[in-house]
């Protein structure tokens, strides 16, 4: 009877299946373990020095000069105030105003005076003597504002001027014609604009103060006005149509 090979063992096959799944594992592992740049396609290598000339022209860099903001500003013409200057305002507003408060008593204790020494006058009786006059001024007997406004017309303007002796600047010019009618006006054209009763400039009537910022006239009725308009040109008249298109609309001021 012949021989029959011996039968081969189970745990040689489990061994040769071990080394099997060991070699296929080890493969994968392998594969796995490529850097990620084996599967990319190549690209340009760059030196330092490119790099930083790349960064250095795609760069966008924004420089302020440290007094941009004072020049803006003082081109747009604003300045900030500081609280000592606002103190130094505030204070000459208030010697301005105190000053105008004293002007404003002076002229009514002036006034007053003068109607009492015109009432002790009249009771004396005509046959005494009384001091002169001042030298006479060419205003209408009616004492309108409009007349007195027109017994000064062609009189000189100069800047500060009062009366007419002296020449007229326009404030100057009211305030002389209405002070000749009894009535009291600073020697300011913006602060005449708190004299008077306001009244709308579709009313205005002759002899109504006129008031611009910087510039003041009287309406002489119509389409006139009568003002000391600038240097070089006399007390004159002018039209208010025109003047309320060249400067806008005035305040209108009226007395009595």
């Amino acid at each position: 009877m012949a021989d029959r090979p011996a039968p081969v063992s189970h745990a040689l096959r489990r061994g040769a299946k071990s080394v099997g799944v060991v070699g296929i594992a080890a493969a994968l592992i392998g594969a796995l373990s490529l850097p990620a740049a084996a599967f990319q396609p190549a690209s340009p290598q760059f030196s330092e020095g490119e790099l930083a000339a790349i960064v250095a022209e795609n760069s966008q860099t924004v420089t302020v000069d440290a007094d941009a903001r004072i020049e803006g500003i003082a081109r747009a013409g604003i300045a900030g105030t500081t609280a000592d200057e606002l103190a130094e305002l505030q204070a000459a507003a208030q010697e301005a105003e105190e000053a105008r408060q004293a002007e404003l008593a002076a002229a009514r204790e002036e006034a007053a005076a003068n109607t009492a020494a015109a009432g002790t006058a009249q009771a004396a009786g005509s046959g005494q003597t009384t001091a002169a006059a001042p030298a006479a001024v060419n205003v209408p007997s009616n004492g309108s504002i409009v007349g007195i406004a027109q017994s000064q017309l062609g009189a000189p303007y100069v800047w500060g001027g009062a009366s007419p002796s002296t020449g007229f600047d326009c404030s100057g010019f009211t305030m002389w014609v209405y002070g000749q009618a009894g009535y009291y006006l600073p020697h300011s054209s913006n602060a005449q604009a708190g004299y008077g009763t306001p009244v709308p400039a579709s009313a205005v009537a002759a002899g109504d103060l006129l008031v611009w910022s910087g510039h003041v006239a009287i309406h002489a009725g119509g389409d006139s006005i009568i003002h000391a308009a600038t240097s070089g040109k006399p007390v004159k008249y002018s039209s208010y149509s025109a003047m309320v298109a060249a400067f806008g609309t005035p305040e209108v001021r009226r007395f009595g």
